[in-house]
């Protein structure tokens, strides 16, 4: 994984604009995987500004990733209260790497869809572990 790679990749994404990246991301998902819809909110924006502001927060630190655990393992914990399961955790990915080459364009290549890959998983690891170590089985509701 090349952070240096991610950042700059995350930089000429979010030139599009957060709420238009945000506003993909959640189409594709909605239309990949229609049943996760409803783990969300009627009113997205808010959500939409998580997403961006948590994603933004993960690649500014993702060279520095001891400094990421305690984030990442708190958004772990969290998602399962909002009724995640690990078995959402591969079509997220998938509509958040569809949602970066999306915004990338032509400056999209193998070897960044490699490095996006490689630190999602790397992230969702974290927040799988936190999320089976925290306990939570109650049925999911957005704040």
């Amino acid at each position: 994984m090349d952070p240096a790679a991610l950042k700059e990749s995350w930089t000429r994404v979010c030139a599009a604009g957060g709420d238009a990246v945000a506003l993909y991301f959640y189409s594709h998902l909605a239309l990949r995987e229609p049943a996760i819809r409803d783990m969300f909110p009627l009113g997205m924006a808010g959500q939409r500004d998580k997403f961006v502001n948590a994603l933004g927060t993960i690649v500014a630190s993702v060279d520095q990733v001891d400094r990421l655990g305690d984030f990442l393992a708190r958004l772990g914990s969290e998602h399962v209260e909002f009724g995640a399961k690990p078995e959402h955790y591969p079509p997220v990915g998938s509509s958040l790497i569809a949602t970066l080459a999306h915004f990338e364009g032509a400056a999209w290549t193998p070897e960044l869809a490699t490095n996006w890959a490689e630190a999602y998983q790397a992230i969702s690891a974290v927040m799988l572990e936190a999320a089976e170590s925290s306990g939570t089985d109650r049925p999911g509701t957005w704040r």
